[in-house]
């Protein structure tokens, strides 16, 4: 973990012990995630497994737990017992953080100050995050279910459409497979131009993969 390591934070450049001292003296859980989702990121594009370590006691100081596993036993034992309206209640909560983690990813910039979500197929990135992390039961292949879900989000910038055709052609790619495999299946040799794809998918999905754990999904 190299502190000195300096990358784009709420665009302004950052060292990594900034960020890391901003996240300790944050007085509130949200600024806590906020700086720990910036951290986290960078550790995933550095492939920082000391940096992650790091966060992870950070946040278990403060008392938050984003990465306790989840259980579907454990998540049926809690359902026991809540009334209809309860139910509801944290239904509408479930959509309220998935709506916040789209609606943040569709303001992103890259590098240029243009959107970084910006094609149709982007949709890709998105889908294989929540399959791999089961996300209101995803899974493979129910793409209408994934569409209806999007769309019951009401987001409030879209910046690309999000087609059954377009969604459909995920199987005749790479981004079928689980993302702890893309790393493996990098297109080396294939041009630049399908490197660079590569890199804007993958960010993608890693930005929506944090922001998820981050809330304990």
């Amino acid at each position: 973990m190299n502190q000195n390591d300096v990358f784009i934070v709420r665009n302004h450049r950052m060292s990594l012990h900034l960020v890391l001292g901003l996240l300790e003296d944050a007085d509130s859980s949200e600024e806590t995630k906020s700086w720990a989702l910036s951290a986290l990121f960078h550790a995933g594009y550095t492939h920082d497994d000391d940096l992650r370590d790091y966060l992870h006691d950070a946040l278990e100081r403060k008392g938050l737990h984003p990465y306790s596993p989840y259980r579907i036993e454990e998540a049926n034992h809690l359902q026991e017992g809540k009334t209809e309206e309860q139910l509801r209640a944290e239904r509408a909560v479930f959509l309220s953080q998935l709506k916040t983690v789209l609606d943040n990813l569709m303001a992103m910039k890259d590098e240029k100050g243009k959107p970084l979500f910006c094609q149709k197929n982007h949709w890709w990135a998105i889908f294989r995050i929540f399959v791999d992390k089961k996300i209101n039961n995803q899974q493979e292949n129910r793409y209408k279910e994934f569409i209806h879900l999007i769309s019951s989000l009401n987001l409030n910038q879209v910046n690309a459409e999000l087609d059954l055709d377009t969604l459909s052609n995920i199987t005749q790619e790479i981004y079928r497979f689980p993302f702890s495999k893309w790393d493996g299946k990098k297109p080396w040799g294939e041009g630049s131009r399908k490197i660079n794809a590569f890199d804007r998918m993958y960010k993608i999905a890693q930005e929506v993969h944090i922001k998820l754990t981050l809330l304990g999904l």
